[in-house]
């Protein structure tokens, strides 16, 4: 068996002219890329995954699920048309403070004021930490950035003190933004549009409370983002989530700790971005999942397609080398 997850975050109408911090997939490279993987693999939806890792059914041989994280509105205006007109069964797993409280995330505030202020007048707030973020942690976070883009990155989103990022950001956001409410509505999915997701689709997953790396919680504020997270969704939704996207993905980020809080929740599903395919659902808590400039048609594709044959490139680990020894697909 080869179940390849694929994920996703902001998309848009057309490529971006001049990114800095914000690189969108267009609705036509999406649809390219999906189109690329149907020719070897099955798409299969979240409850054909439930399904499996539950013993009620298997899944295709070479299986396919496509995800999209943080709850944007883009994904439900662009990205779920494309899907529907492919036949495309997909997840958007949602954060819950945007919904309940229409704050954005912290993520999203570093993302904006990197698109707006640029990354020099960004270092200066953060070089009480500057000595954490060396080379190899940076580049192993952020494979995709340049290498001062990644130190940046590293140290906004795990370096930085999770007490302190909201006092370090605060300031320079709302100089920028202003209307954080309006900067909301304009970012993430309506209650509404999370409804519909979860109604017509059965396509809704969670993704945290606040968005924080987990592993960096103790256990009862781990246990609290992960309720709150789950109630949230089941008060918009009217149905509890079984499968979740934990924030970041990354070894520093999530842990078999946070998978077993996780199934005491609830959730019977969980995805990290391990770069790797899952060979088996043996823990179904901690899949690994890759980043859409991972598979073909990406800016760093970890593996080629050729018909029904699969090369694995350089960059991908041969087996899984955080939570299961798996062998590589032969």
């Amino acid at each position: 068996m080869i179940f390849l997850v694929v994920n996703h975050h902001y998309v848009a109408e057309e490529p971006a002219t001049a990114p800095r911090a914000i690189f969108p997939l267009a609705v036509a490279e999406l649809t390219a890329r999906l189109e690329t993987l149907a020719r070897t693999f099955e798409f299969v939806s979240r409850e054909d995954v439930l399904a499996a890792v539950q013993g009620r059914q298997t899944l295709p041989e070479r299986s396919c699920l496509v995800t999209f994280d943080d709850g944007l509105r883009l994904q439900f205006e662009l990205a779920l048309p494309a899907l529907v007109r492919l036949g495309v069964p997909a997840v958007f797993f949602v954060p819950g403070r945007p919904l309940a409280e229409r704050h954005a995330l912290y993520v999203h505030k570093v993302h904006h004021l990197r698109e707006q202020l640029g990354d020099e007048e960004l270092l200066p707030l953060l070089e009480p930490w500057a000595p954490a973020a060396t080379p190899d942690a940076a580049t192993e976070h952020y494979p995709y950035d340049e290498p001062a883009a990644a130190r940046l990155k590293y140290l906004l989103n795990v370096a930085l003190p999770l007490h302190e990022r909201e006092r370090v950001l605060s300031t320079a956001f709302e100089r920028v933004v202003g209307d954080e409410e309006a900067f909301c509505s304009d970012l993430y999915m309506s209650a509404a549009q999370v409804r519909e997701l979860e109604q017509a689709h059965s396509a809704v997953g969670a993704h945290s409370y606040a968005h924080e790396p987990l592993s960096l919680l103790d256990g009862p504020a781990l246990g609290s983002d992960l309720e709150r997270s789950a109630r949230v969704l089941a008060r918009v939704t009217g149905r509890r989530p079984r499968a979740i996207s934990y924030p970041h993905g990354s070894r520093e980020a999530v842990d078999p700790t946070v998978a077993r809080a996780a199934a005491g929740t609830g959730f019977a599903a969980g995805f990290t971005m391990e770069r790797a395919f899952n060979r088996t659902l043996e823990e179904p808590l901690l899949l690994a999942r890759l980043d859409v400039n991972d598979v073909p048609g990406g800016s760093r594709p970890l593996f080629e397609l050729d018909g029904a044959e699969l090369a694995i490139l350089e960059g991908m680990t041969a087996t899984r080398d955080r939570y299961l020894a798996e062998r590589p697909p032969g």
